[in-house]
């Protein structure tokens, strides 16, 4: 993984890294007590990862937090008008995407997605509504039986965040 803000070991960064991990802790506990992530949180968390990115990297981290804010957050809006996420789980992709630059955005979206897609399946087998989620089309009855086993996304969101940093501090690729 090329060197990127995030992954400096300089002191901004390490706050990054910190209050990455303090909001997810706080945005996942959130979600699993109130199925809701407060603004307030998605607010801080921009603002602290966005005022460190510009102090570590200057004007460019300006550019690259914009840059993949606009991907994940896009990606997000995407998918929060399809009902796959939720409205906070949108602000929390794009808060945190504002300490990465454009590569790391989609590695994120794409560890996010994966993780998700498991802890989704997961869900569904503990819950015995896999068979309803493979068969929902057809009917919805069973489409309505397999929403009931959605997942606190934040969780799903945490777990692509830490994978990725795991990968950049190469403890896994």
């Amino acid at each position: 993984m090329s060197e990127s803000f995030l992954f400096s070991g300089e002191v901004p960064a390490l706050g990054a890294l910190l209050l990455s991990g303090l909001g997810l802790a706080a945005a996942c506990f959130s979600d699993l007590k109130e199925r809701r992530i407060p603004n307030r949180l998605n607010v801080a968390l921009a603002i602290g990862l966005m005022a460190l990115h510009i102090n570590g990297a200057g004007l460019s981290g300006l550019l690259d937090g914009a840059l993949a804010f606009a991907l994940c957050f896009g990606c997000g809006v995407l998918l929060y008008a399809l009902g796959a996420l939720g409205a906070g789980d949108v602000k929390l992709l794009g808060a945190l995407s504002l300490a990465l630059d454009s590569t790391l955005a989609w590695q994120l979206l794409a560890r996010t997605a994966l993780a998700g897609g498991i802890l989704g399946v997961t869900r569904l087998i503990a819950d015995g509504n896999f068979r309803h989620a493979l068969f929902g089309l057809l009917s919805s009855a069973r489409r309505a039986q397999a929403e009931r086993s959605s997942v606190p996304y934040a969780l799903a969101i945490a777990a692509g965040w830490f994978w990725l940093f795991a990968a950049g501090m190469n403890w896994t690729q």
